[in-house]
């Protein structure tokens, strides 16, 4: 069941008796195979929707690329489809992007809070596209994350193009750093370079 309270989407799970807002000890108690389906937004239950697995595989090679890329220093770790703690007040907020990088923490178990994060990336489909440009953007500005990266996809799986984005720290606001058509091409948080036909071949 979908209803909507404002601009953010508000969904009912009936058959795992989730309610439709829910708080950070409420979320931290769910068991895992239940949390893993759903994220929280401005307090509101969202569900996810099942990935298709070519984006599971562009996101998966894009992870791949990424760890392959990672220099020694400083510490980063490379996670797909972890949480990452936007904010915990006045409505706890947290996303599970398709690839997320982020500093090293003490608590290798840790999942990333927006101030460890330095890149995040979404795999987009024309379903999520108004999502990932917009609602999401948002929310990743205003949380600070540096930069964010997103794929962009046709409903018949090949990569359209990849939209990089940096934040301005004054605005809170992303600017576009680039387009690119033919491949993944980044300088930061390091230098990543892969061919679209390497991630969905």
């Amino acid at each position: 069941m979908r209803a909507r309270d404002g601009d953010y989407p508000v969904s009912i799970l009936p058959d795992m008796g989730l309610p439709n807002t829910m708080g950070e000890a409420e979320y931290v108690a769910l068991a895992e195979e239940v949390a893993s389906r759903i994220e929280v937004v401005h307090g509101y239950v969202i569900v996810c929707e099942s990935p298709t697995p070519q984006h599971q595989q562009v996101a998966r090679r894009l992870a791949t690329a990424f760890e392959s890329a990672r220099p020694k220093e400083p510490c980063t770790r490379v996670q797909m489809e972890t949480d990452v703690v936007l904010w915990h007040v006045p409505k706890f907020t947290f996303r599970r992007p398709d690839v997320v990088v982020y500093r090293c923490t003490a608590d290798r178990n840790a999942k990333p809070e927006a101030s460890d994060v330095e890149l995040v990336v979404e795999v987009s489909s024309p379903s999520t596209d108004r999502e990932d440009l917009v609602d999401k953007m948002a929310q990743y500005a205003a949380a600070g994350i540096p930069a964010y990266l997103v794929v962009r996809m046709s409903a018949g799986g090949e990569i359209i193009d990849t939209r990089e984005f940096h934040l301005d720290a004054a605005t809170r606001q992303y600017r576009a750093e680039a387009v690119m058509e033919h491949g993944v091409a980044l300088s930061y948080p390091y230098k990543v370079v892969v061919p679209f036909e390497e991630l969905t071949g």
